[in-house]
């Protein structure tokens, strides 16, 4: 009897697993992050160090190459060690992996903290639409409604390397196109629920967002040399 109902349950439990993961997408299972120490302070003078070094220069050097040092230094030097920091609706950290942070706080104190002047409070607050025009000029944005995910990529892949900033129905992040891969890294609410780098073609939450806003914030001439003084 004891055998019967073991080998029932067992056969129950196999069934109600085969039926979550049907259930659950595929691209909410993310693997579990390897977090790197870094000193986040040694990442801000590096920064500072290297607008210092380019200031005289920078009204020689071509928009191509002002707008790599500035990608470099927010997608390679200040993002890298926010990976893995906790998400929460009402996260305010300055520190990577110290508390929470919610996804337009991410935005504005990446920025922020790469040498960008901004009202990092108010902006993260914001719609995320607001925002992104707040800090990009028109000429640099974008507006989908209702389009493909492929032809979302596409555009990205046209207007080439760079960092943007996307604001979509009820989230915002970056959008890193390192000239090869595509990736949207943001403080994410689902999953792991904390700040992550993901292929952008496969993301979730930008697949399902039915309005996407994109500044294509590197390439903005007014905000490099804001940068760079």
């Amino acid at each position: 009897m004891r055998s019967a109902l073991a080998l029932l349950l067992l056969a129950t439990l196999n069934n109600c697993s085969q039926k979550e993961d049907k259930i659950i997408p595929k691209v909410l299972v993310i693997k579990k992050l390897e977090i790197v120490t870094i000193n986040y302070d040694s990442c801000k003078n590096v920064i500072k160090s290297t607008r210092q070094n380019k200031k005289a220069g920078w009204p020689k050097l071509s928009k191509q190459e002002k707008e790599k040092i500035f990608t470099s230094a927010v997608a390679e030097t200040i993002i890298p060690p926010w990976i893995g920091t906790a998400w929460d609706f009402n996260g305010t950290s300055e520190k990577p992996q110290k508390g929470s942070i919610a996804c337009g706080y991410f935005v504005t104190t990446i920025l922020r903290d790469a040498g960008l002047s901004l009202a990092r409070i108010k902006l993260a607050q914001c719609a995320s639409e607001q925002m992104i025009t707040s800090l990009v000029q028109s000429k640099y944005i974008q507006r989908f409604s209702q389009v493909k995910m492929e032809d979302f990529i596409q555009s990205i892949k046209r207007q080439g390397y760079g960092l943007y900033i996307v604001g979509l129905d009820n989230h915002t992040g970056f959008i890193y196109n390192d000239g090869n891969e595509i990736y949207f890294i943001h403080s994410t609410f689902i999953g792991t629920r904390n700040v992550q780098k993901e292929n952008a073609a496969t993301s979730w939450i930008l697949e399902k967002s039915k309005y996407k806003v994109l500044g294509k914030i590197s390439t903005d001439e007014k905000v490099l040399d804001r940068w760079v003084n």
